[in-house]
């Protein structure tokens, strides 16, 4: 008769097993050289992207937006710095004032001169938008380095150009130059675009602000404009909209960008000597076993992310909702890249500028089919389902949004030589 093992040491053989498994099974998810050698990759892979997209002029210029304005970079900070700053009373008319809600006579005269020592540098910079191709400066991208106050000034000052030439697009028509108007706006609206071509979530959400501080002024230059300045817009600002990147592309940005910030100390000697020379600074932080966790964690956190980010509008909201559902179920959750998140307004802005560039297409449809035809479309042209045409009367015709929300109030059309003030309405 075989002799039994005594029971404790049969458990504690047991026990060992389910250690040692354990053990290894905690060792391969800890490793983190899959996640090391994709990082680099990543990293080389969006260093060297390019950013092909639609030109809007004809007669464009060789190379990269980036590469056309990077010399005026110093003169953008200098100017920003200098802007004088404007009491809350003054801010607000001069917005007012660009969105068409108070008269060009409300202007103070502080933004008139502001405006008039800027022109010649916000027009170099909106000239530059006439590159064959897009891509932001070196020190504009999130993965320029790891500071980023410098990439944060350069990017407001950027904004500080869209502002100025919003306000100039509403200067030019009020004067009755609305063919110039349509030039500088639609340019403006490049520039918008400009900015989210490898700026990252802070340049898409520039971007987003560029298009709702020139849409206004730019619906009415361009209803003000000549039919065939119509006819040359309606195909600029086709090609404009089909050159928004997707947003996909604009977390992968933040992902990797994210991970180089936090866990570039866990890298090999010979991985970070194959990055930038800009990120070679990697100071030893403390809980290397806990971070790596996190690593991996934010890693699949973005993963998810990408996965439905570029879903259309009302879908991808659903997405994100069950994606923080199932956040909420899983066990032993570290804290979240802050950077690599589309927050519910994020999504709202991105919706609305999409929005924003379908209206001023249809608005040009439409305005262009009254022309040609003497009377308003049944329908809108456009290849958008997010609006609605709804005639008033035979000078004026009213374009809805269908998204609940997005669009409270409609955009107006006045038929050529219609008497009455063209005004564009919004949201504020």
């Amino acid at each position: 008769m075989p002799l039994k093992r005594p029971l404790p040491a049969l458990m504690g053989g047991v026990s060992l097993s389910v250690l040692v498994s354990v053990g290894a099974l905690a060792y391969q998810h800890l490793r983190t050289d899959a996640l090391e050698e994709r990082l680099l990759r990543e990293v080389n892979t969006l260093t060297h992207a390019t950013h092909p997209r639609p030109a809007h002029v004809t007669a464009t210029q060789p190379g990269t937006f980036g590469e056309a304005v990077a010399s005026l970079l110093p003169a953008l900070i200098q100017q920003a710095r200098e802007a004088p700053a404007l009491n809350a009373a003054e801010a607000a008319t001069r917005e007012a004032v660009t969105e068409g809600r108070a008269p060009v006579t409300d202007l103070p005269s502080s933004s008139r001169e502001a405006l008039e020592h800027d022109r010649q540098l916000m027009r170099q910079v909106l000239a530059a938008t006439h590159a064959e191709s897009g891509g932001l400066p070196e020190d504009l991208r999130p993965l320029s380095g790891p500071e980023v106050s410098g990439r944060d000034a350069l990017l407001q000052a950027l904004r500080h150009v869209v502002d100025a030439a919003a306000l100039e697009t509403r200067l030019l028509v009020s004067r009755g130059d609305a063919d110039q108007a349509v030039d500088t706006c639609v340019d403006t609206l490049a520039l918008s675009r400009e900015l989210a071509l490898g700026g990252g979530l802070l340049g898409q959400r520039l971007s987003a602000n560029g298009y709702g501080r020139t849409w206004r002024a730019c619906a009415d230059a361009l209803d003000a404009a000549s039919l065939g300045r119509k006819r040359q817009a309606l195909s600029q600002l086709t090609r404009l909209h089909e050159g928004f990147p997707p947003v996909s592309l604009t977390l992968h940005e933040e992902a990797v960008a994210a991970q180089l910030h936090a866990f570039r100390d866990l890298l090999s000697d010979e991985a970070r000597a194959e990055l930038p020379p800009t990120w070679f600074d990697a100071p030893a932080l403390p809980g290397a076993l806990s971070r790596r966790l996190q690593w991996r964690q934010w890693v699949e956190d973005a993963d998810r992310l990408m996965a439905v980010a570029d879903q259309p509008a009302e879908e991808r909201r659903r997405s994100l909702a069950d994606l923080e559902t199932l956040k909420g179920e899983e066990y032993f959750r570290h804290a979240e890249s802050p950077s690599v998140r589309l927050s519910p307004e994020d999504v709202e802005a991105l919706a609305l500028r999409e929005l924003r560039s379908e209206a001023l297409m249809a608005l040009v449809e439409v305005d262009v089919a009254r022309a040609e035809k003497g009377q308003w479309p049944r329908a809108l042209p456009t290849r958008t389902a997010s609006l609605m045409l709804k005639p008033v009367d035979e000078t004026e015709a009213q374009i809805h949004s269908c998204v609940q929300g997005l669009m409270p109030d409609p955009l107006v059309v006045k038929a050529d030589g219609a008497p009455a003030l063209q005004q564009v309405h919004d949201v504020p």
